[in-house]
């Protein structure tokens, strides 16, 4: 998979509508804390920068897949998001909507965040399985650009990962793709795969949404797995 720009794009979401209901519901309820966000009147020429910490949890590791196998994930920065796009989540992350800031600038690799909608997979498939915690991702998500309102400061979903490169074990910056999963035999599909082409051959049978943007930025090392 070639890299890409960071330039504005368009996600389709269409697909994820009809479950929104339900989706919504799995993430948990709505906090009111988030419409402080946007009374701070984040602008182009003067971006809401997301830079405080989930505590001392800079440095730790999940789960990730590529290329059909396990890897690990080693991280070693807290996540980055930047508003505009506007959020009313305190983390300033948005889901829906294209990135107009980055943490570096040229080419960033693509993290596929891949996220069960209307059923709950096994937890031994699932690399950050419980809402709102997981090393160095935000622990909320304004998803109202894709479900409504509703959605407009939400715990992040349990999910896992899916990348197209290793980047030769170098940290870097990767940029999030969420791509939702409709069944679970779609998911034990992906799973058993372990690869971006088990995500497109998802994603062209339907069983799965096209991309969806974010501003969501991780940053860490992509390793073999221990084979302990």
């Amino acid at each position: 998979m070639p890299r890409f720009h960071l330039t504005p794009w368009r996600a389709a979401i269409g697909a994820v509508i009809g479950v929104a209901s339900v989706f919504t519901l799995t993430l948990g309820t709505v906090s009111a804390a988030g419409h402080a966000v946007e009374q701070q009147k984040c602008t182009i020429n003067n971006p809401c920068i997301h830079t405080g910490s989930q505590g001392d949890v800079d440095h730790g590791s999940t789960a990730g897949w590529l290329n059909g196998k396990t890897v690990e994930f080693t991280y070693s920065k807290n996540f980055y998001c930047a508003a505009p796009p506007s959020s009313a989540a305190p983390t300033f992350c948005e889901g829906g909507a294209n990135a107009n800031f980055a943490p570096v600038t040229g080419q960033v690799d693509p993290l596929y965040v891949v996220v069960p909608i209307g059923f709950t997979p096994p937890a031994n498939t699932l690399q950050c399985p419980t809402a709102g915690r997981c090393i160095d991702h935000p622990h909320d998500i304004d998803l109202s650009r894709v479900f409504g309102s509703t959605a407009s400061d939400t715990l992040l979903p349990p999910h896992s990962h899916v990348v197209t490169t290793a980047n030769s074990g170098v940290a870097e910056w990767w940029r999030i793709i969420v791509v939702g999963v409709t069944s679970q035999s779609a998911w034990d599909s992906i799973v058993d795969g372990k690869s971006i082409s088990a995500v497109h051959s998802c994603q062209a049978s339907a069983a799965c949404t096209k991309d969806i943007a974010s501003n969501l930025f991780l940053y860490f090392s992509v390793k073999p797995a221990d084979k302990a």
